[in-house]
């Protein structure tokens, strides 16, 4: 690499580490909050978690639990590994009905939903919504690994930079990366400097760092294979030194999602919940230690005691016995200096609602409703109550899908077509476009209205039907049924209209075969009524013996 590129990359690392320093007071006040134990800040002294006590004094963890709930709730809600939370299907939604578009499909998220759990991507999830929780901006690293398809690493505050594009979107990382010697010549055993090989040797274990960068590729060029003409450039570059360049690589896909909770005009960063409750926060560390304080000097108040036990001191401990000289009549040997009489009990509900507004600040009574729902609610009500939260989060919930799940799926999904691991489609997808469908809890919680209108509308059809039945020529509820599954995600047990129309024309046939039996015997029995009927009047209704009504009988 030329020295203009090194050149480049430091101006550039600096620049963006300038802009960053601009949040990372308010990142170290939320760590000392909701996560004493997570942000790192590499230019601050902060390198590395040494398994170091905190020094944090928290005397009230309202804000970690709070914190802790909003972020596993988002994992059950939004990708739990016991159930299904996306699905692929087409821009056409005929064309992904029919059957070999659907079953190739099935083949594809199988392949896709066994990637995610053979990896440690729940794990990472898990850590992501931490971060994005508390600080407001999440950023994990997802790499191709020819083992479990994929492997994911989370980064957690102060440890990277980004950048975005023109539109917005997330498109460069710059981070610093503390590794030994040891571990560099692992890493790189070809490419490494002597010197580190020598640190090596003589088990040096001091920690050096490590210049990574992924942008995108000025020198793009599809044509041409190796790793540094791919579309995203990566460059792992010694910060010490002569700063030599240990790997030039890259990316065909972003291999960044930096998710951010909400932006604020042309904001990097993002905004999080724990932003808006950590006033909240402090407010209640303050109350708390106030109200141990007031409580301590009731049960142990400051003392005023004559000057005569100065020298021999005074043992407060219970049945201890203290000497001193006769006192004046009518004075009292040792009193309070002053009487704390706190309210305890309405310190106690003060803080019990400053409690319950960080919680909800941080959704905390939308993922616990359920469990904290009244016995005697029906389930119209939870519902009801389930889609006025869905109200807040709903903004959320859009953002994540287009800056965390939707480059998620895309970049597993190309990893999985290099590794030969997606089946080829069927000739009827040439030219197809895929889309990406989340069904997840809490995405369906946000189609539930749309459940809600499908059945008002099938309602009053009904309804209707009972004064003039062709208002019912109006509904396709075909198409009524295929929607409501889209929006429950339960399209795996509808047949596909060609197996529809097929068991449907069967059936009719089936219909039609009865009736024409019927038809039979209805008229051999007419027949042969009538036959009886000549044969009891004594008349030849053919020629020859017996005539008809022999050959009936």
């Amino acid at each position: 690499m030329d020295a203009e590129k090194k050149k480049h990359y430091l101006r550039r690392l600096a620049a963006l580490e300038q802009e960053r320093a601009g949040w990372e007071p308010h990142w170290r006040e939320l760590a000392s909050m909701f996560l004493p134990r997570r942000a790192r800040f590499l230019n601050s002294g902060d390198k590395a978690n040494q398994g170091k006590k905190s020094d944090i004094n928290l005397v009230d963890s309202t804000g970690i639990l709070a914190a802790r709930t909003l972020a596993s709730g988002m994992q059950s809600g939004l990708t739990s590994p016991a159930r299904p939370w996306f699905r692929l299907t087409l821009q056409d939604a005929e064309a992904a009905r029919r059957g070999g578009s659907a079953a190739w499909l099935r083949a594809v998220q199988e392949v896709l939903e066994n990637a995610f759990a053979r990896s440690n991507f729940y794990d990472s999830a898990h850590m992501l919504y931490h971060e994005l929780d508390v600080f407001g901006t999440g950023c994990m690293l997802v790499e191709e690994d020819s083992e479990t398809t994929m492997r994911c690493r989370t980064l957690t505050a102060g440890e990277f930079c980004l950048d975005t594009n023109a539109a917005g979107r997330v498109d460069t990382l710059y981070r610093r990366v503390l590794m030994t010697a040891r571990q560099i010549l692992d890493a790189w055993p070809d490419t490494r400097p002597q010197r580190i090989k020598d640190m090596a040797d003589k088990d040096n274990g001091d920690r050096l760092e490590v210049l990574h960068l992924i942008e995108p590729n000025p020198d793009h060029n599809e044509e041409r294979k190796d790793g540094k003409s791919r579309p995203f450039i990566s460059v792992f570059m010694l910060m010490c030194g002569q700063r030599e360049v240990l790997e030039e690589s890259g990316y065909y896909e972003f291999p960044v999602l930096a998710p951010r909770w909400d932006v604020t005009g042309d904001d990097v960063y993002g905004k999080s919940p724990a932003m808006d409750a950590l006033g909240d926060v402090k407010m209640l560390q303050r109350m708390r230690k106030d109200g141990l304080e007031s409580l301590a000097k009731e049960v142990n108040p400051p003392l005023l005691v004559p000057s005569t036990l100065r020298d021999q001191g005074l043992n407060a401990t219970p049945g201890s016995i203290n000497y001193f000289s006769p006192l004046a009549q009518g004075q009292q040997a040792i009193s309070p200096l002053y009487q704390v009489r706190a309210n305890l009990q309405s310190l106690e509900a003060t803080i019990a609602a400053v409690q319950r507004q960080i919680r909800e600040v941080l959704f905390n009574d939308l993922f616990l409703m359920i469990s904290n729902a009244d016995r005697n609610m029906t389930a119209r009500e939870v519902a009801e109550r389930n889609a006025e939260k869905m109200l807040l989060i709903g903004p959320v919930l859009d953002r994540l899908h287009s800056e965390l799940f939707q480059p998620l799926v895309v970049r597993v999904f190309g990893i999985a077509v290099r590794q030969g691991l997606v089946p080829v489609p069927p000739p009827e997808l040439q030219g197809g476009e895929l889309k990406i469908e989340f069904v997840s809890i809490l995405a369906q919680a946000q189609k539930s209205a749309g459940v809600s209108s499908v059945q008002q509308v099938l309602s009053f059809a009904g309804g209707a039907a009972q004064m003039n039945p062709a208002v019912l020529d109006k509904l396709d509820l075909d198409e009524a049924v295929d929607q409501v599954a889209d929006m429950l995600g339960v399209s795996a047990i509808i047949r596909p209209d060609e197996a529809v129309a097929e068991l449907r024309a069967r059936r009719e046939q089936q219909a039609q075969q009865m009736q024409q039996m019927q038809m039979m015997q209805a008229g051999i029995g007419m027949a042969g009524g009538a036959a009886k009927a000549a044969k009891d009047a004594g008349l030849n209704l053919g020629n020859g013996e017996g005539g008809a009504a022999d050959a009936v009988q």
